[in-house]
């Protein structure tokens, strides 16, 4: 039941209150429409203030195409940064002075240029070397639905129904394993409770991008108190290599983006999200899930659903073990099981 959800409050008073507000917006589309040649402006922020223009593409498309667009620089934040950008309507980092560029940035921009990869081995290696072996890599995938379905969660709540753990030994010997629960009903519990199983208690515990999966952990011992102090626990064991990747390596096919699917063409080419079937990201991977657990969908299609959804996962955590290997500057055999 949905009893209490919505609240009813009446609007009509601020509503009236804005009517010359829109009757000035309706007159100004008007305007619009009737000009003869289409207004002569750059597209920039505006276009995606406070939502993305429909006419954005449109626009773009017209524009020149730089060969080292600016927004391959990360977090352009620095005000004498966006300033330069702006005012002189720069598209290509080459146009940008290196002393407005932080470190990063900088770093960025001259691997580019120079089509050089930069890699500080030792660094990254000294980062990882107190996590000792065996090893835990895991990665989680959730839905968030705008109206909730399950009882004792709330709208927009990451809830995760997914799992993928490739267990690493200290000879090199990997074996996968996972949770997915397509039953349709909530799958948070079993979800904690197998995570658990598999993380146990002592190993170090591989992630790309930490917060995401800390706060999922974090929600379920919210809602399961039972299990609040073991699943608080494995907060303690996080080790994020997305740091460890943005301090230490960077390859001109990252486009200036760390994100694990920018990173691993670079590192393990011979593995590659497009070759997968079906899923192929975390959007992909909630669309999925929200068809397989509709009962509209039969049951031959579910089962494809679920090997899309378990090989697109495992490819996630097998693609941290190959970045782990990369970053220890291990010279273990990795044996799949």
């Amino acid at each position: 039941t949905y009893d209490g959800l919505l609240v009813e409050d009446d609007l009509t008073a601020e509503t009236r209150a804005r009517e010359k507000e829109v009757a000035d917006w309706i007159a100004q589309s008007h305007a619009l429409i009737g000009k003869r040649r289409e207004p002569e402006i750059s597209t920039g922020k505006h276009c995606s203030a406070p939502y993305e223009c429909g006419f954005l593409g449109h626009c773009s498309s017209s524009e020149p195409v730089a060969d080292y667009p600016v927004s391959w620089l990360p977090r352009r934040t620095k005000k004498a940064l966006v300033d330069h950008i702006e005012t002189k309507g720069v598209i290509d980092f080459r146009d940008v002075p290196d002393d407005l560029l932080n470190e990063k940035q900088l770093r960025v921009k001259k691997h580019t240029l120079a089509g050089k990869v930069f890699f500080d081995g030792p660094a990254a290696a000294a980062s990882l070397r107190v996590h000792k072996l065996p090893a835990i890599f895991v990665d989680f995938e959730t839905v968030n639905f705008a109206v909730p379905i399950w009882k004792g969660t709330r709208p927009y709540q990451q809830i995760p129904f997914q799992f993928s753990a490739h267990v690493l030994s200290r000879t090199g010997k990997l074996s996968c394993t996972g949770f997915l629960d397509l039953s349709g009903k909530d799958p948070s519990r079993s979800f904690a409770e197998s995570l658990l199983a598999t993380c146990g208690e002592h190993a170090p515990i591989f992630v790309y991008n930490a917060s995401f999966e800390r706060s999922v952990i974090k929600a379920l011992a919210e809602r399961f108190k039972a299990l609040q102090r073991p699943l608080m626990a494995l907060t303690e064991r996080l080790v994020d290599l997305l740091p460890i990747a943005e301090a230490n390596f960077y390859h001109p096919l990252q486009e200036g983006s760390w994100s694990i699917k920018a990173v691993l063409p670079a590192i393990a080419p011979d593995l590659n999200y497009a070759d997968l079937d079906g899923v192929k990201d975390g959007s992909m991977a909630s669309a999925a899930f929200i068809e397989a657990i509709n009962p509209a969908t039969d049951t031959a299609r579910r089962e494809g659903i679920r090997t899309e959804l378990e090989r697109y996962c495992e490819l996630d955590t097998f693609a941290m073990v190959r970045l782990w290997q990369q970053f220890s500057g291990s010279d273990i055999t990795l044996r799949r099981t």
